[in-house]
């Protein structure tokens, strides 16, 4: 048994799946097979129920993939210990996030007060991002809507309206707000599925009455705003998009009906130890983003928007 073995297994548990495993580990599936049933002969145990060619970890395998996960986490520490003695020591913090307008500076604004930390930073949508968390390739995820694992925490950061976003001279556009069943007839641009938002604002449509016509697709939400400039339809885009959005080209429409929000929410996994920088840089979210809803209530009440949307973002405050 060696540690190459068992971080095949781990794979193979974790997927549950010789196809995939082999993919995401890059080698011929015939020779993960092999490796798999030399380590269930060297136990003398079998460590997965085969059924065809589907397989399923059996209670030897979870209880042995518990203590593989153990051993793992334990090598990881002493790394890090054996590094921090040799006085090379560089902590990564590894966050990955949906599409937010504010990631640059919340991330500068930490380093600049901070700067002996390092981050590895990958944007995503929810699928994806959840995923790596339950790979354990991300230390913390920011999504919407919260990311749900066994032995995951998450918290809700901040919660913000959608609107919708129409072209300058749309008929929409002189409306302080309207009912989302208005533009039933409406062409719209959105995120493909698998984006939070996208599932969120097809949710939303359906509790209005409507399925949305979406005649253009996109992976990146920053290409939303220009589309919508161009004519070509409307999208959904959260307020935090608009917060500070000076654009004549495109305007913002409130949705009076039916109640259109978000929540942005925090995840990590549950460790035996959180490091000094992974708990102060989780602290400092949650402070910034505090300060981040205030924003959006300042921002509510100097446009003179309804009760109803200002008592909806007061939420977390």
């Amino acid at each position: 048994m060696d540690l190459l073995q068992l971080k095949y297994f781990q794979t193979v548990a974790r997927r549950e799946h010789i196809t995939q495993a082999a993919k995401e580990l890059n080698i011929a599936q015939p020779s993960l097979s092999q490796t798999i049933a030399r380590l269930e002969d060297d136990l003398g145990v079998s460590l997965f129920d085969r059924l065809g060619r589907n397989i399923r970890l059996n209670e030897a395998g979870r209880v042995f993939l518990q203590h593989v996960e153990n051993a793992f986490t334990e090598l990881e520490k002493g790394k890090r210990e054996a590094v921090r003695i040799s006085g090379k020591y560089e902590e990564v913090i590894t966050l990955a996030s949906i599409h937010l307008p504010i990631v640059s500076e919340m991330l500068a604004s930490f380093v600049a007060k901070h700067p002996e930390t390092r981050f590895r930073f990958q944007q995503g949508c929810y699928n994806s991002m959840k995923q790596l968390l339950k790979d354990k390739e991300i230390d913390l995820c920011l999504s919407a809507p919260p990311i749900e694992l066994p032995n995951a925490t998450s918290i809700t950061l901040l919660t913000e309206e959608l609107r919708l976003l129409v072209p300058a001279g749309h008929r929409l556009a002189a409306r302080d707000s309207i009912h989302l069943i208005e533009a039933e007839k409406e062409a719209f641009i959105g995120l493909k599925t698998g984006f939070g938002l996208r599932d969120a604002t097809d949710s939303l449509s359906r509790k209005a009455g409507f399925t949305p016509n979406v005649i253009f697709e996109v992976e990146d939400p920053a290409l939303l705003h220009k589309l919508v400039r161009a004519g070509i339809g409307i999208a959904f885009i959260p307020a935090l998009w608009d917060m500070d959005n000076t654009d004549p080209a495109a305007v913002s429409v409130r949705i009076a009906d039916p109640n259109c929000f978000r929540t942005i929410s925090l995840t990590w996994l549950e460790r035996q130890e959180l490091s000094p920088s992974f708990e102060r840089f989780r602290l400092y979210l949650i402070e910034y983003f505090h300060k981040l809803q205030q924003r959006l209530v300042s921002s509510a009440y100097s446009a003179g928007e309804s009760s109803r949307s200002i008592i909806g973002l007061e939420r977390l405050i």
